[in-house]
């Protein structure tokens, strides 16, 4: 690949690193937390700020190069070949207006710094179930919430984006200022302009009741039954899901999870009555270990306790309109205790509250009860098999849905339909059309 424009270089134009694959460091900036998920750009630009993001998206569209965009890497879902690769890893600024209730964070920062910046306010944002996620990209995506069902989808607490579309045009827009563009970049994805920063909502959040009740696997049916029992009785107050976990027998991992089935129970309450909302929940089996706390925001993690660390994995997703007897049996069939299922991870998290179906936004739940969230590790000696297992519980699992599925939990597939309405998809296609006529921006 040629790097130059009228005898200026790219590194010309950029005041961070330009970085080939001779580079030493190439290999380190370019990678996904997701470790099966290798890119291979031409080229890697390390922006030290703004600016250069708007310089890189200029350089790649004057000389009609394909250009993507990673931050934290952690919704890498499939390898970037070739073209240019802007890392904003290190546009990392969090600002809070405790008065306004909002946070501004550049395009590199996590949900980690958010949180304990707002936290010091008696504030929380509305994060996902791991907080060493990126702010931008999740939200992007929709951004499917621990407190969603009290506060809706992440997208909808966004109050302007600060973006640069391919003709190299750096502005803001917001629900007043270009609201067509900012109502599909809330949700649409990657594809339409690069974000270099984002200001939403806080909410005044400073404790929840929440954690993890957790169950021998052979309890499974009950606490299943049970689940689909008391879920649609909860207030929006209260956010939970349940996760059928397969913990590899590893160093590090508790004795009482390590190499056997157990089913979790994440839960999260705002306000008073957690403790009583849960209660129908302890009683559906013995509780193997009780996690469940009043827990600083500061402590989200704790609900759902996702893995910190890089490693190598797939994921796929599916909506589910109903947790009714015939459901329940194909979930039993597929994750259960006598599945046989290799995945270690098979979780199903409450919608509807806040997040609540809107077929006419870009992030909406559809009419979906639930989304489904499946993960494999791949990893030998499974790792051949991870995608035919998650392919069938997908499979398994559509009959009861609705063709639906939060863009979040969607995983590795080039069809994204599933995660809006036929209005919004043609929406989002008359607008790539029209900002991306020659298809360069990575999607």
């Amino acid at each position: 690949m040629t790097i130059q424009l009228e005898f200026i270089t790219l590194q010309d134009l950029v005041r961070g690193e330009v970085l080939d694959p001779r580079d030493p460091r190439y290999a380190e900036e370019a990678s996904a937390f997701n470790t099966a998920v290798a890119h291979r750009p031409d080229v890697v630009v390390a922006a030290a700020d703004a600016a250069d993001v708007v310089a890189a998206v200029r350089w790649a569209s004057l000389n009609s190069v394909k250009l993507a965009v990673q931050a934290t890497g952690h919704g890498a879902e499939r390898g970037i070949a070739g073209g240019v690769l802007v890392s904003t890893k290190r546009l990392r600024s969090v600002s809070v207006d405790p008065a306004a209730r909002t946070a501004t964070v550049g395009a590199g920062a996590r949900w980690r710094e958010v949180i304990d910046a707002a936290a010091e306010h008696g504030l929380a944002p509305l994060n996902g179930s791991s907080s060493d996620v990126g702010v931008v990209g999740y939200t992007l995506g929709g951004g499917l919430p621990v407190l969603g069902r009290t506060y809706g989808f992440a997208a909808d607490s966004v109050l302007s984006l600060d973006i640069v579309t391919l003709d190299g045009d750096a502005r803001t827009v917001s629900p007043v200022r270009e609201p067509e563009l900012f109502g599909l970049l809330c949700g649409g994805g990657q594809g339409l302009a690069v974000v270099t920063g984002m200001t939403f909502r806080l909410y005044p959040v400073a404790l929840v009741h929440g954690g993890e009740l957790v169950f021998e696997g052979r309890h499974a049916e009950a606490v299943l039954r049970a689940f689909a029992a008391w879920a649609p009785r909860l207030t929006d107050a209260s956010n939970a899901a349940l996760r059928f976990l397969r913990a590899p027998d590893a160093p590090g991992v508790p004795p009482e999870l390590a190499g056997r089935l157990t089913v979790h129970v994440a839960f999260a309450h705002v306000g008073r009555g957690g403790e009583r909302a849960l209660a129908p929940l302890r009683a559906a089996a013995p509780v193997l270990l009780d996690f469940v706390a009043d827990l600083p925001y500061t402590e989200v993690d704790r609900v759902y306790s996702d893995p910190d660390q890089p490693m190598p994995f797939l994921t796929g997703g599916a909506g589910l309109v109903d947790l009714d007897d015939r459901t329940i049996r194909a979930v039993l069939a597929l994750a259960g205790p006598d599945a046989g299922c290799l995945l270690p991870l098979v979780d199903i998290r409450l919608l509807g509250g806040a997040m609540a179906s809107d077929d006419a936004r870009t992030a909406s739940a559809h009419g979906l009860a639930y989304a489904m969230h499946a993960v494999g590790v791949l990893a030998p000696p499974v790792a051949d098999a991870v995608p035919g297992a998650i392919a069938e519980v997908l499979a398994g699992v559509a009959p009861f849905g609705n063709g639906h599925c939060p863009r979040n939990f969607l995983g590795d597939r080039s069809d994204l339909a599933p995660a809006w309405s036929a209005e919004v998809a043609d929406r989002l296609a008359a607008a790539r059309e029209e900002l991306d006529p020659a298809c360069l921006f990575a999607r």
